[in-house]
């Protein structure tokens, strides 16, 4: 059809007699004079404050489809920002670091406290590899709400602003279920109900690879957490008072960045009622040996 409009255009002039020019009403033949300069192409770039069905950790034009907050969601968007020093990185995936250690400052202020202190799931959104080499540089922080009992994704309603300063997504008391020496399943209840483990909170590791986490730096760093969260000393006889469940990040966090251990006070399945905060010896007496 375009190409019928052109070519009945140019049928209609040839019609007009050499040397004159036939001008209709409002028309005055310059074909430049007033037309409007075509605006400057703007590159693609997502917007915070956005909700998503699904948890991506590339966003494209294409795919970008964000849905209503107070609607059901998996991922919000918490900030949107630029990678600074990213001058040398050949591939989107080479900016993930510096995206994660952006967002975790970013996320943690939004939920009020230390994001990895709650039953949530970081991730940094970086553009397609298209993007990427046309100079793209943007990321945007997204979090989702994970399901302590088997750690899938939650499809919930409303933002996750402030819920774990508040409480409602901040790991605390717990009813583990624990098969030999692997926890399958993690079931919160609130603290002043029977529970068999409390988070004391956590410890950061310098090791580069997970699999070189020892057991031996597991327990030494939660030792060193629950006795600072429960008043107890650190010394020879805390591990006659007290257990620990440990919870590193999965392979995919660690390569991020997030090297944080989530440490529980466990009682080796003995009923705990209330919280054990500056319990103290007097609480947590010396009752177990090897």
């Amino acid at each position: 059809m375009r190409r019928w409009v052109v070519l009945a255009l140019a049928a209609m002039l040839a019609l007009a007699p050499a040397g004159c020019a036939q001008h209709f009403e409002g028309v005055d033949g310059d074909l430049t004079n007033g037309w409007q300069p075509m605006p400057a192409a703007t590159a693609f770039r997502p917007a915070a404050g956005t909700c998503h069905s699904e948890l991506t950790q590339t966003g494209t034009i294409d795919s970008y489809s964000p849905v209503p907050c107070t609607g059901t969601h998996v991922a919000e968007t918490v900030a949107v920002a630029d990678l600074t020093g990213a001058t040398g990185l050949k591939t989107p995936e080479a900016g993930l670091p510096k995206a994660f250690a952006a967002c975790s400052k970013q996320l943690t202020a939004f939920l009020g406290a230390d994001w990895r202190t709650g039953w949530v799931l970081l991730q940094p959104v970086l553009p397609g590899k298209t993007a990427w080499a046309g100079g793209a540089r943007w990321f945007r922080c997204d979090v989702a709400e994970t399901s302590p009992v088997d750690g899938a994704l939650v499809r919930r309603a409303g933002s996750m602003k402030d819920t774990i300063k508040t409480g409602k997504l901040r790991m605390a008391c717990a009813n583990p279920t624990i098969h030999g020496e692997s926890v399958s399943e993690m079931h919160p209840v609130a603290c002043p109900s029977s529970h068999t483990a409390e988070f004391a909170g956590l410890f950061e590791t310098s090791v580069k690879r997970s699999d070189d986490l020892t057991s031996k730096a597991l327990a030494t760093g939660c030792d060193r957490v629950i006795a600072k969260f429960t008043g107890l000393p650190n010394d020879s006889s805390l591990e006659s008072r007290i257990g620990w469940l440990g919870f590193p990040p999965d392979d995919t966090a660690w390569q991020m960045g997030d090297r944080a251990i989530r440490c529980f006070l466990w009682l080796n399945g003995e009923k705990m009622a209330g919280s054990y905060r500056n319990a103290g010896p007097s609480r947590l007496k010396i009752h177990y040996s090897d």
